[in-house]
């Protein structure tokens, strides 16, 4: 097992701007390299705190949308994991990402991968919920060029995947909507005093030509804590930390002049009632 104080990083203050170091090393050393190519990767410093912080070894922590399984990491800090993953290049990446930490290092935890619609597959029994909720995505694509731009870098700026039923495809109210249902899932599966933690952001939607919404801005982390507080959920705390922008987003801005720069994620922690 591995702990926190061996990833030489500072454990945020509260009340602060949080800034977690780079990630690159820690996932070449723990992941496969197949998870490149996703645009919304988790920082493994901001995981590993949240996981030492929110759970105890032992624990089982759900991601019902798990991407490249970035919350695999919590199996080499004694903490078990459901995934739900949507898309099967996804699901794949999880698969060889898995396979890398029993071949290199040694999980201390289980490890449960379903694929599917998280809609279909909630509740899960669980300890606790830490994920990033998908995003809408309302930023203007920008051509070959901006595609020729991602390939040199590495970094994929196209959409999240091709499933029906990715909710990142559907309009903002959609997508809110979509996702009462899954909170509702996890609010079910958890037991009373357990912890839901979001990481999200608002969205900036280019779409538009006078740019809908509050100056552009789509305010996801409000609305999503609006419907989890219908639910049922009881705010915990509420962290902001320090994000780099996308190579998408930065497209966006030099190509839309005028609508505002998002430069900060939420870290959103509830608790269902005790």
């Amino acid at each position: 097992m591995i702990h926190i104080e061996s990833l030489n990083m500072d454990v945020p203050s509260e009340g602060k701007l949080i800034k977690f170091p780079s990630d690159v090393d820690l996932r070449k050393k723990y992941f496969s390299g197949a998870d490149k190519g996703h645009p919304a990767k988790a920082n493994l410093p901001m995981q590993a705190w949240l996981i030492e912080y929110l759970t105890k070894p032992g624990d089982t922590i759900l991601d019902p949308t798990s991407g490249v399984g970035s919350n695999m990491f919590a199996t080499l800090l004694g903490r078990n994991v459901i995934h739900i993953e949507l898309e099967a290049h996804h699901v794949e990446t999880q698969q060889l990402s898995w396979a890398f930490l029993n071949q290199n290092h040694k999980p201390t935890g289980t490890f449960v991968l379903h694929h599917g619609d998280a809609r279909r597959f909630l509740p899960q029994r669980a300890d606790h919920c830490i994920f990033s909720p998908p995003y809408s995505v309302n930023i203007s694509k920008g051509g070959a060029a901006v595609a020729k731009m991602g390939a040199e870098s590495g970094t994929f700026v196209g959409d999240y995947g091709h499933n029906r039923a990715q909710l990142a495809d559907l309009s903002y109210f959609n997508l809110v909507t979509a996702m009462k249902e899954i909170y509702r899932g996890i609010f079910d599966s958890l037991p009373p005093g357990g912890f839901m933690c979001t990481i999200t952001k608002d969205s900036v939607n280019t779409k538009s030509a006078a740019f809908r919404g509050f100056g552009g801005i789509e305010p996801y982390s409000a609305d999503n804590v609006k419907v989890c507080y219908e639910l049922g959920f009881e705010m915990y705390e509420w962290w902001e930390r320090e994000a780099k922008p996308s190579l998408r987003l930065q497209i966006a801005w030099s190509q839309n002049p005028g609508i505002p720069h998002v430069i900060t994620e939420d870290i959103i922690i509830l608790r269902k009632p005790l």
